[in-house]
């Protein structure tokens, strides 16, 4: 080869290297936009609705979960999202009894589940999916007493309905998305995780055409520190990522100073890692051969407890791991 032709090749590549890091530099600067109705106020209201006295905990099969469901269909359709192939944002299912037969509260009074189901459709028709989900349920009312969940999980709820209403934004002022990206509160997590298994085995594309999944569980609470540091988050699964998506989780947390102490180690422990990735409903998925992320600040001293209410969140830490999660979407989207 010529001294001409490696000096076009030369300038060739050194032009592609430009454009791609022009269109990186531009992405990365663009997820600012929607950034600011990530907002304390909002995860304020969908707290004190989710663990309000009226709704008594969130059992599955009760009126109360009924009551959620509606609740979080009218915030996606708020927040512009559309049914997913349906012409409703519910998915009911049959529940099936707790394992053994024994009746509690979580037997419910009603044989019905209500997974609810938004999407925010791609550019591009034939574009792969990404789903982000978050159960709604917890334990109801056990002898009297209210749990009232405001970590397991109303935190992952809340955190849930914030990115549907940033990428909701997005989607109406410019519908430019890569992926379609779907958004669903799952129900009946507390009964063998029914809602997500049955949203998993009942999917609208191949379990192939889904990048992966990202679960919310517990993500409010700082009692559950990775070492002294209580802006902390656990991040379990990341690894089932490409190598580049995995990357984005760091760059994201680094380069927009949000800082948190990100732990994906499960606190260094590899055997409870192993028990307490298969406890969410990140397991639906991954059964499924689907990539899966469970993001969560651990079990702690007041997990299905009566004392797991908002007073006892990080509301200044939740919102910080709502952003970290809102640009790593962005960027690997």
């Amino acid at each position: 080869m010529n001294s001409v032709k490696i000096h076009k090749l030369f300038l060739m590549c050194a032009v592609v290297a430009f454009v791609t890091i022009s269109q990186l530099y531009a992405q990365v600067h663009s997820s600012s936009a929607y950034r600011y109705l990530l907002s304390q106020e909002g995860l304020q209201r969908h707290l004190e609705f989710l663990t309000s006295e009226e709704i008594a905990g969130r059992a599955a099969g009760t009126p109360q979960a009924k009551q959620v469901a509606d609740y979080i269909a009218g915030e996606f359709e708020k927040y512009g999202l559309q049914p997913l192939k349906s012409v409703s944002f519910y998915q009911p299912f049959t529940l099936l009894p707790p394992r053994g037969g024994k009746a509690t509260s979580l037997s419910g009074v009603s044989q019905k589940g209500y997974n609810v189901v938004g999407y925010l459709p791609a550019k591009k028709k034939n574009a792969d999916y990404i789903v982000v989900g978050a159960h709604f349920d917890h334990l109801g009312k056990i002898d009297g007493k209210v749990y009232p969940g405001a970590d397991d999980n109303a935190s992952g709820v809340a955190a849930l309905l914030e990115l549907a209403k940033s990428f909701g934004k997005r989607y109406m002022e410019k519908g430019d998305f890569n992926h379609n990206i779907v958004f669903v509160a799952f129900d009946a997590n507390n009964l063998n995780l029914q809602g997500s298994r049955y949203f998993a085995s009942h999917l609208v594309t191949f379990p192939a055409e889904i990048a992966f999944m990202l679960n919310l569980d517990q993500i409010g609470s700082s009692l559950a520190p990775v070492g002294k540091n209580e802006e902390y988050l656990l991040v379990l699964g990341v690894d089932k990522l490409k190598k580049w998506q995995q990357e984005q989780l760091w760059f994201a947390n680094g380069y927009f100073g949000i800082g948190l102490h990100l732990d994906s180690s499960y606190y260094g422990s590899p055997e409870f890692y192993d028990i307490f990735y298969k406890l969410s409903d990140q397991q639906s998925f991954t059964e499924r051969g689907i990539p899966a992320l469970l993001f969560t600040s651990g079990i702690t001293k007041l997990t299905n407890k009566e004392g797991d209410t908002v007073q006892n969140l990080n509301l200044e830490v939740l919102q910080k791991r709502i952003e970290l999660i809102y640009r790593f979407l962005w960027l690997v989207e």
